[in-house]
């Protein structure tokens, strides 16, 4: 019975699945070795994990370091994998919920047949997975970059300007109009951070570009390894046997395929070639950053953006952040703080280098020593030689030759923060000799100009000024670089602009020095025999020297060169420099107590002497021998008794150079004669400064031809009162009737200039004047003149872009009747004062004319009630795209500017000082975002700026923080009627407005 029992058992176990179709023999093998099969099964599963870690671990490499992503087969392959484990876990469940039959007497046969077609199932799945996981390398991950470029590590953007340079990046990088834009600046100023904010952001929002590749040009980069940076971020591989031309192939294929890619290429210092890199511009865009213009420019790029340093106050925002609040909160160190921070020159480098160094540093102590090595050029505090210096020490050695480095070096000699004005300094140059010693100075000035342009244009010096760049400046670290350049060898002794009061003793002055800059210092005397037996060049100007300077100072200088002792109170030269027999330069401009000058006839080498504004009244002993004169300079002196024995200008044969303004030569008989005569045998000069005493003697001179010789010249006709501040190429009249000059033949192309003061009977400017390619005119007090342009039969001063009206008390307006397209058309800068007659300025077909100008000023206009004279029927826009500065200042009749609306996109500064009737702003009228940009101050009183915003209350919100106040009493608004005041005095003088 039991066994029948047990046979019933398991016929029931075998129901089911038991009794299927399929053969007895094949169900009956699941009933087999079942925890061998499982154990089998568990095996391979262990080796497919295995083999999933080992490809997961490839794909991860391939993410980080190439950037590919896994194939659509691998990642099909990884979901199975993901499955089949989903699938075992149930089945483990399974097995620990399988019974016995019977009370656990018989196994659970039903069971059994089932859990083993299962495993035998998944055994198969399991082994095809593994043979599926043999992936070759190549197909792993996918062929072409996926991603569009690589997420860069950022610094916080500081400063305004930063934000502004990436901002107007931004929209280039976005126009249609910009394949190629670049980005200069000295180094350290930022502009790697800025590019690195660019690139973040195109990856992070996804759109417009498709690919963003990065590369970095360092200093030695070339062809070959620009293209093997690009290939490299790209994926891109290179056989060996590639040459250049191969790999451009490859490259530009690789490019042009990918379409729509930004290329960034930082600090590169050479203009590249894009043909032979092989980069497809015309298929995306490239972004560069460098310290050079001159790269941007031979890169053709079609926006170069320049980054500048930290304002003040951004800088010592910075410089906060990097220090601590926490030691910023001591008043004492504080003071020092800030002081310390000014020397870093708002670079954001040395801010963050120095603001390290003294990071939580409270002793006093340590502040004040950096303090002292920060003005004293030193560089001893941590940070500043390897990471500042080292940056500005590498563009210093990347100047084109050693003439540059030596032109460059020259500029340490200045002081601290100081404008060198440009002509000044390339004089310097030539006469210093550094562009050798033969040649023309018009020349050499030529090459002193080309070699500027390089300086600036790697923002090694900054130019400065606002239309004209005189001026240029070295950044403070800069010039402490140079400095500490310049100790390396001990020839420099710089202590220019230190105030000092006590002059350097004679073991100050080591004898190795070869050039000594103490300019613009407090000193009364030179006390001592400095022994300098290699000293060229001594720069002492701007001191006081009321106590005289040792007799036998330069005694033990005998090579000394260059000697400028100009705007100092000495007032006489010691006997020595008679003996200074290599002396080329003797400067002594504007030295006030000057009266007389010890002989000369030992200084045989001399080639400039410059003794303009002196009070001098003899010339000196000795000038017959200066056979090497080069330039000569007496203008403004009070010399008398010039003639051809103490002036023999046949002697000078290799003179250039003249400045002879309020000077007349007398014969050897006494008897009074023209220069016209002397210098019309003079071949040799290239620039020439005179005076004539009436028009006569002017057109003498212009006929004689004379004039046509020269590169430049400044000629003054009448009797000016004062001396005249007058550029190259001018011509000046003063209280002389212009209408009896030769006209067009002394008005020639050369004339750029031209100054017309109190000159009686003339109402308007003649023909031969506005017909003329002028640059520069300036009309002060002509009583009678009632226009500038008369009536015109075609465009009026087509190239002039200055124009000055001062103190013409009829001027009813600039042109007399139609004005014709042109005129004016290159003016730039508009000034007008004190015009009693003048109601309104500008008509409005000259405004049409007038899309070049940046700058309008009026000031002291009694009765003008509109700039710009529009009528209700021709009630348009006014656009004027280059304006950036306008300033009205005691206008008591103004009421509008124009009526209706103007546009003026480049706007930068307003100012209006007591003028009470002007409430309304013509481009506040609908504000636009370019000029909310654009505008950095607005300047006036407190009420005047409640009424306009009374009346524009849209755009002062959007402009109060760039509005800036000052003390104005004269507005009359809706709360004062009784305090009107009027600015003219009735003489053309008015009171200067507050700044």
């Amino acid at each position: 019975m039991e066994i029948v029992a047990a046979v019933a058992s398991i016929t029931q176990c075998l129901c089911g699945e038991c009794c299927s179709s399929q053969s007895v023999s094949r169900q009956c093998s699941y009933l087999k070795r079942p925890k061998a099969a499982i154990k089998l099964l568990q095996q391979k599963a262990e080796l497919l994990n295995a083999r999933e870690a080992d490809v997961r671990t490839k794909l991860d490499e391939e993410q980080m370091f190439r950037g590919m992503d896994p194939t659509a087969e691998v990642n099909l392959w990884l979901d199975n994998i993901q499955k089949m484990k989903r699938t075992l876990a149930s089945f483990e469940v399974e097995i620990q919920e399988n019974k016995t039959c019977l009370c656990g007497c018989f196994p659970n046969y039903y069971n059994r047949l089932k859990l083993g077609k299962f495993v035998s199932k998944r055994i198969h799945e399991v082994d095809t997975l593994l043979e599926q996981s043999q992936f070759p390398g190549i197909s792993l991950v996918n062929n072409m970059l996926p991603e569009k470029g690589k997420t860069l590590p950022t610094t916080t953007l500081v400063g305004e300007t930063a934000k502004i340079v990436l901002h107007r990046t931004w929209e280039y990088l976005m126009g249609i109009n910009s394949e190629i834009i670049a980005i200069y600046g000295m180094g350290g100023v930022g502009k790697t951070s800025i590019i690195k904010e660019i690139n973040n952001k195109l990856l992070a929002e996804n759109t417009h570009f498709d690919h963003v590749i990065w590369v970095t040009a360092s200093k030695d980069s070339n062809t070959e390894k620009l293209q093997k940076d690009i290939a490299k971020e790209i994926g891109l591989c290179f056989d060996d046997e590639d040459g250049e031309t191969r790999r451009a192939r490859k490259l530009f294929e690789a490019l042009w395929r990918r379409r729509k890619f930004l290329l960034i290429i930082d600090d590169l210092w050479e203009a590249i070639s894009l043909e032979e890199i092989g980069v497809p511009i015309r298929a995306g865009k490239l972004l560069i950053t460098t310290r050079l213009l001159r790269v941007c420019r031979r890169m053709e790029a079609e926006r170069e953006i320049e980054v500048d340093v930290l304002s003040p106050q951004e800088a010592w925002d910075l410089f906060k952040q990097k220090v601590g609040e926490r030691v910023i909160s001591s008043p004492r160190i504080n003071d020092l703080a800030k002081k310390v921070a000014k020397e870093c020159g708002g670079l954001p480098l040395a801010l963050i280098t120095v603001g390290r160094a003294l990071r939580n540093e409270n002793k006093i102590k340590y502040w004040q020593t950096a303090l002292s090595e920060l003005r004293n050029s030193t560089t001893n505090i941590e940070g500043m030689t390897n990471h500042v210096f080292a940056r500005l020490r590498f563009s210093y050695d990347r100047l084109k030759d050693d003439v540059t480095r030596s032109c460059f070096l020259y500029c340490a000699l200045y002081p601290e923060d100081h404008l060198i004005e440009t002509e000044e300094l390339i004089k310097y140059w030539v006469w210093e000799g550094l562009f050798g010693k033969s040649g023309s100075q018009v020349d050499k000035m030529k090459m002193g100009e080309m070699v500027l342009n390089e300086l600036t244009s790697t923002c090694m010096l900054e130019r400065e000024g606002t239309t004209d760049y005189k001026y240029v400046k070295m950044h403070d670290l800069i010039r402490d670089m140079v400095i500490a350049l310049t100790r390396e060898n001990s020839t420099f002794m710089v202590k220019s602009g230190h105030g000092l009061r006590v002059p350097p003793m004679e073991n100050d002055w080591p004898e190795d020095l070869e050039r000594v800059s103490l300019m613009r210092n407090d000193l009364s005397s030179l006390c001592c025999e400095p022994i300098c037996p290699k000293l060229c060049t001594l720069l002492l100007q701007y001191n006081s020297f009321d106590k005289g300077i040792l007799p036998s100072f330069f005694r033990y200088m005998p090579n000394l060169e260059v000697v400028d002792l100009s705007f100092t109170g000495i007032d006489h030269l010691p006997e020595s420099v008679s003996h200074l027999e290599s002396l080329h330069v003797l400067l002594l401009r504007s030295c006030w107590n000057l009266l007389c000058v010890p002989t000369l006839a030992k200084l045989k080498k001399l080639r400039v002497l410059d003794l303009t504004y002196t009070p001098i009244e003899q010339m000196p002993e000795g000038m017959e021998t200066l056979e090497n004169l080069r330039h000569l300079g007496l203008s403004y002196t009070r010399v008398s008794n010039m003639s051809s024995s103490t002036f023999p200008l046949e002697n000078y044969k290799f003179i250039e150079s003249l400045s002879l303004i309020g000077l007349q030569l007398e014969s050897a008989s006494g008897e009074s004669s023209s220069l016209v005569d002397v210098l019309a045998s003079c071949n040799t000069l290239v620039e020439l400064e005179l005076s004539f005493d009436c028009m006569r003697d002017f057109d003498r001179y212009i006929t004689s031809g004379h004039w046509s010789l020269l590169e430049n010249f400044k000629f003054l006709i009448g009797d000016p009162t004062s001396s005249v501040d007058t550029g190259k190429n001018s011509v000046s009249f003063f209280e002389v009737d212009i209408y009896d000059s030769l006209g067009a033949v002394w008005l020639a192309d050369k004339v750029n200039e031209l100054a017309i003061h109190a000159c009686p009977s003339i109402t308007h400017l003649p023909a031969f004047i506005t017909s003329s390619k002028l640059q520069h005119c300036r009309i002060q007090h002509c009583e009678q003149m009632e226009f500038v342009i008369g009536v015109a039969e075609r465009s009026a001063f087509r190239e002039l872009e200055w124009l000055e009206i001062d103190g013409l008390s009829k001027l009813n307006g600039i042109c007399n009747g139609i004005v014709h397209g042109g005129t004016l058309a290159g003016l730039e800068v508009l000034h007008i004062r004190a015009c009693r007659s003048l109601t309104t300025l500008l008509p409005l077909e000259l405004v049409k004319n007038l899309r070049n100008i940046v700058e309008i000023k009026i000031e002291s206009c009694e009765k003008i009630e509109q700039v710009i004279e529009v009528t209700e029927i021709n009630d348009v826009d006014i656009v004027l795209p280059a304006l950036r500065i306008l300033k009205l200042t005691c206008l008591p009749e103004l009421k509008q500017i124009s009526r209706g609306r103007m546009i003026c996109d480049s706007l930068s500064s307003v100012e209006v000082y007591s003028c009470p009737g002007l409430t309304t702003l013509p481009f506040l009228v609908e504000i636009r975002d370019e000029m909310i940009n654009s505008l950095k101050e607005i300047r006036g009183g407190k009420r005047w700026w409640k009424a306009i915003s009374r009346n524009h209350e849209n755009a002062t919100n959007r402009l109060h923080a760039v509005f800036e106040e000052v003390a104005d009493d004269s507005f009359v608004g809706d709360d004062s009627d009784d305090d009107r005041s009027v600015c003219s005095d009735g003489s053309g003088s008015f009171p200067l407005s507050p700044r």
